[in-house]
């Protein structure tokens, strides 16, 4: 199918059913792809420690076969990051072409420090369909500060502007943490004030240099009450939200909500991407991340070989790793999680359980059970999963 039929068949869906992307089990929809793992920032919380490029990063050749691999597992959206993809700008601009001819969505996670109107409009026309790009704080000394580069701040809102002028897509990125939780309100109020309308809210996991700052993470309370937030500003803005780093069952939390409320979030391109599959963290069921050297990780969050492409098909890997198809087995799952009965359709986040745990089958620590028991989010009615890639 066209790249161009795909995205109309995803609006319609959107449109008619209420629905997002859908397959069969074990078929990876979304990739991300780290093209490096240099970067010209060095954020505190960066959770795959970005700083100087690989020396054996893929080239183009292999980066294209890996992309027709992709296109035959069912892939229907690449997510380029890093580091900074931006420092391969050359490189990310053919994939990006090559994606569309291989059927695949393109999009983009970047810092924003190197786009500029004119980069903005070469992403466009190599067919990026969306930009990820980090707004961390409203007060530019505090997004400088977890950027660890001062001036970042406004490169960053430029770079948005330059991005929306040409109509491209824009996702904002933004952490959320304990000590600057109360400002979330103003922050959004900035973002719409600039003319987003898609926001991807980032809950600390301690991977990376995220194990350095663990102590400003979000407490349960703060999570619970910045899901109640996010679902009343769906209804009073024109504005979707999504949560990534381990928050499984968020948008299904949130829309339940919306439909006590008979009220639902509009439909723009980030719900078009939500995953009609009821199998919450989607760690080597629904999604990998590719790494700049060819290695396999089941997550971005879940820094666990599992191959590499040098070495074997992506093919091979996929269907054949021992640690993906533990992934996919629940009844695997350990202590708390092991015995909740919403086991098969949350299953906690195995990135923040490798962490804090050393195993990926273990107990996730964060657990949001008790919200979706007074939200009425039953097990059997979980329907879908959000996007939750890094």
């Amino acid at each position: 199918m066209g790249i161009g039929l795909k995205l109309l068949e995803l609006l319609l869906r959107q449109k008619l059913f209420g629905q997002g992307l859908k397959s069969e089990p074990n078929t990876p929809l979304i990739v991300s792809y780290a093209v490096t793992k240099a970067c010209n920032l060095q954020c505190l919380h960066c959770h795959v420690s970005a700083n100087d490029a690989m020396k054996d990063e893929l080239n183009l050749q292999e980066a294209m076969q890996a992309i027709d691999e992709m296109a035959n597992l069912g892939t229907q959206a690449l997510i380029f990051s890093g580091g900074e993809p931006m420092l391969r700008k050359e490189f990310v601009l053919t994939l990006a072409e090559h994606c569309v001819d291989a059927g695949i969505i393109p999009a983009m996670l970047t810092n924003g420090v190197l786009i500029n109107h004119k980069t903005a409009m070469e992403l466009k026309d190599a067919g990026i369909m969306a930009v990820g790009i980090p707004i961390d704080s409203v007060i530019p000394e505090r997004h400088d500060q977890l950027r660890n580069v001062p001036g970042t701040f406004t490169k960053a809102v430029k770079a948005v502007q330059a991005c929306l002028d040409v109509d491209l897509e824009v996702v904002i990125t933004t952490m959320a943490l304990e000590d600057t939780f109360d400002e979330i309100p103003e922050r959004i109020d900035f973002l719409a004030a600039l003319g987003v309308e898609q926001v991807a809210v980032y809950d600390l996991v301690p991977v990376g240099r995220g194990k350095d700052v663990m102590d400003q993470a979000m407490s349960q309370t703060q999570r619970e009450n910045l899901i109640r937030y996010l679902q009343q500003t769906q209804e009073n803005r024109d504005m979707v939200f999504t949560m990534s780093g381990g928050i499984p069952l968020y948008p299904e939390i949130a829309l339940e909500m919306h439909r006590f409320n008979d009220t639902k979030p509009r439909d723009l391109l980030l719900k078009e991407f939500w995953i009609h599959n009821p199998v919450g963290c989607h760690a080597g069921i629904f999604y990998f991340s590719l790494r700049p050297n060819g290695d396999v990780y089941p997550c971005t969050f879940l820094p666990v070989t599992v191959g590499n492409i040098r070495e074997q098909s992506l093919t091979s890997i996929w269907h054949n790793s021992k640690i993906l198809n533990e992934l996919r087995e629940r009844s695997l799952l350990k202590g708390k999680c092991g015995r909740c009965e919403y086991r098969d359709s949350c299953g906690g986040c195995r990135g923040r359980a490798y962490a804090c745990s050393g195993d990926y089958l273990e107990t996730d620590p964060v657990c949001l059970r008790d919200l979706m028991v007074r939200e009425n989010v039953f097990p059997k009615t979980v329907k879908r999963f959000g996007w939750c890639v890094g």
